[in-house]
């Protein structure tokens, strides 16, 4: 209630959850078009430079990691989506910017049209690369390119004239599949760049319809 109270004092408005209906973040740096208001300090305009600080023991034995991101990771993933995702990828990998990455690509591919960016910090606790984890990620990505191949040869038997699939129709088909294995969090948006190399390569020539198809 304060933060909203501070943010009409200063001649503002709350709605949907966002300052005057745009802003997704009430403290931030920049953002000066929120900090104009006159006669007022700087951490009681619209949008206040002050950060929020909370302390929160550690628990070396359960404490796995800790997530920084901003709102347009947040506007297509909870924090229970985006833990399961990071945990299902530490599994797979000890490379932080690869799963960073993954990340950000997932929540662009579900849809997410806001600035980006995420912190990833891990702690003794985290989980590690498994053998058996790492199997299961191989067998899935087998799994979606025999399908995909299965797709593009359905669509064009040896009696049918029809041009192959473009990308939309394979992501399409695709979403609508029940593919066991996906990333928890991230779901086929997570094996996007997958499903991408894996069509071009099997059409070459319809690469450019790849660009043409964003989230789904």
């Amino acid at each position: 209630p304060s933060e909203k109270e501070r943010i009409q004092r200063a001649g503002g408005t709350v709605m949907i959850q966002r300052v005057n209906g745009s802003l997704a973040v009430s403290r931030a740096l920049g953002d000066y078009e929120y900090k104009n208001v006159e006669g007022r300090g700087p951490c009681e305009q619209l949008v206040s430079p002050e950060p929020e600080v909370f302390v929160k023991d550690r628990d070396e034995e359960n404490d796995e990691f800790l997530v920084l991101a901003c709102d347009g990771v947040w506007d297509v993933m909870t924090n229970e989506d985006l833990c399961d995702f990071v945990r299902s990828r530490l599994a797979i990998t000890d490379d932080l910017e690869a799963i960073t990455n993954q990340v950000i690509d997932t929540c662009l591919y579900k849809g997410s049209r806001d600035n980006m960016s995420i912190v990833l910090v891990t702690f003794p606790a985290a989980p590690l690369p498994s053998a058996e984890a790492i199997q299961r990620e191989n067998e899935l990505e087998s799994t979606i390119e025999r399908r995909i191949t299965e797709l593009l040869n359905q669509a064009q038997g040896d009696n049918n004239p029809a041009p192959p699939l473009e990308f939309s129709q394979v992501l399409h088909t695709l979403s609508e599949d029940d593919i066991v294995g996906l990333p928890p969090g991230g779901g086929l948006s997570a094996k996007r760049h997958f499903i991408e190399d894996v069509y071009k390569k099997l059409c070459p020539n319809l690469a450019d319809s790849v660009s043409a198809s964003f989230d789904f």
